[in-house]
């Protein structure tokens, strides 16, 4: 099997959809003789990360951190932004395309042997998720920084037993799938708390984290929360974290953003709770050097200055609108979405700040049309239009901009990687 193959195998899966629930998972694993890779001695150890937003920060921080410290490192991400294989990595390298070839060969009989049985055929997501566990168990790695996918509960990713769990926030978002109010999707995400694994909390509303500190209590958990067990200082030479077991200064977040100095702060508690802290150092490489494509990502492309970010409900698209308020360019914003998220509360976040917006298709088979979102929220918008391309968004977005202004993108990390393969950005061993 080719890559080429490989990627259009894992494709086919996507017409399965979501199937959120651990019973085929769980039998999956069991199939491909992977408990050892499950966070059980002898297999990785894991840390696992949850959130309505901030995870994938979170994550690379703790990637980053684990790589500074010398350990052997896996990494999932969810979703990936430009490459497929960001998914699942190694260090900070992006699988191989030919062992994602050989993976994809070697586990598709495990997953096919399902299609028949109670358990029914796996989606891509469970498919990707076994790629990852059988990879990272292969290539004996000390630790794995985990993303859950959605929600926590009924995720792929949460049959494992972590070392330390992470629930970066809480906000309203996939409120079709999690529920409806900040304490049933709290209740969700809380799902990955596991029986005397120690938690990590971050800065949410105190509604939501009741619910999970209530979930750590009934399972006898020690709990960090940000603002009390970990605290965060800014300091002349960065920012200055303290925890319960001890104080780690002169950290400065690698990544653009006003929370990013909260997300390391969260992933500095996990690596110390986890067991997996060894030196100061480490922590401090690691902050500097994290990296997650499409997090406020800068790039310079066709003489003009691009910001890359995969913002899509209303609590991401304050941070960001917050983050950039003081830059004083002419930002133009190329925008779009799929359904299952509210637009009209991200877009009235973003519209302050931005001259034009331009709405843009997305190759993907959920996506909201241009006209549709133009109709409904662009009207916000001093000035607002769509178009039927990709391509024709982009050269109506360079028509509207000179080198001295700034090109936003968002909305969806599906268009943000449409964008970002468009820039040249896809198709690199390590995700920069």
């Amino acid at each position: 099997m080719t890559y080429e193959e490989a990627l259009a195998y894992i494709a086919s899966l996507e017409t399965r959809g979501w199937r959120l629930g651990l019973d085929r998972m769980e039998e999956f694993a069991r199939r491909l003789e992977l408990p050892g890779s499950l966070g059980e001695p002898g297999g990785p150890q894991f840390i696992h990360v949850a959130g309505t937003n901030g995870k994938g920060s979170v994550t690379a921080y703790l990637q980053s951190m684990l790589v500074e410290s010398s350990y052997s490192t896996g990494s999932f991400f969810s979703p990936f932004v430009f490459d497929p294989r960001e998914r699942i990595q190694i260090g900070r390298r992006l699988i191989p395309k030919r062992i994602f070839a050989l993976l994809t060969e070697w586990i598709r009989p495990y997953g096919e042997s399902l299609a028949d049985t109670k358990y029914e055929g796996v989606t891509e997501f469970e498919f990707k998720t076994a790629m990852g566990l059988q990879f990272w168990k292969e290539m004996e790695c000390d630790w794995v920084a985990l993303e859950v996918g959605l929600g926590g509960r009924l995720d792929a990713t949460n049959i494992v037993t972590p070392r330390c769990s992470v629930v970066v926030s809480i906000g309203m978002d996939h409120m079709h799938i999690l529920g409806d109010s900040l304490e049933k999707i709290a209740a969700e995400k809380g799902g990955i708390i596991k029986p005397r694994v120690p938690l990590v909390l971050g800065e949410m509303p105190e509604v939501a984290s009741k619910v999970l500190i209530g979930i750590a209590k009934d399972r006898d958990c020690e709990v960090w929360s940000f603002g009390k067990e970990i605290q965060l200082t800014s300091t002349s030479d960065g920012f200055r974290v303290s925890t319960p077991n001890g104080t780690h200064a002169g950290l400065v977040p690698g990544m653009e953003g006003c929370k990013q100095a909260h997300n390391m702060a969260l992933a500095v508690g996990a690596m110390s709770l986890s067991g997996a802290m060894t030196t100061l150092g480490g922590l401090q490489r690691g902050a500097k050097d994290a990296f997650a494509p499409g997090r406020m990502q800068r790039v310079s492309a066709f003489e003009r200055e691009w910001l890359l970010d995969g913002a899509h409900n209303r609590e991401a698209a304050k941070v960001l609108a917050d983050s950039i308020a003081e830059d004083k360019r002419q930002i133009i914003l190329i925008c779009g979405m799929v359904q299952g998220h509210d637009p009209e509360p991200l877009f009235e976040q973003l519209a302050p700040i931005v001259a034009e917006a331009i709405f843009a298709p997305i190759d993907f088979h959920r996506a909201v049309p241009p006209a549709e979102l133009q109709e409904s929220v662009g009207g916000l918008f001093r000035k607002a239009s769509a178009f039927p391309t990709l391509d024709t968004a982009v050269q109506a977005a360079l028509k509207a901009t000179t080198s001295d202004d700034l090109i936003l993108v968002t909305g969806s990390f599906y268009l943000v990687g449409e964008v970002g393969r468009l820039l040249g950005l896809a198709d690199r061993d390590q995700v920069r």
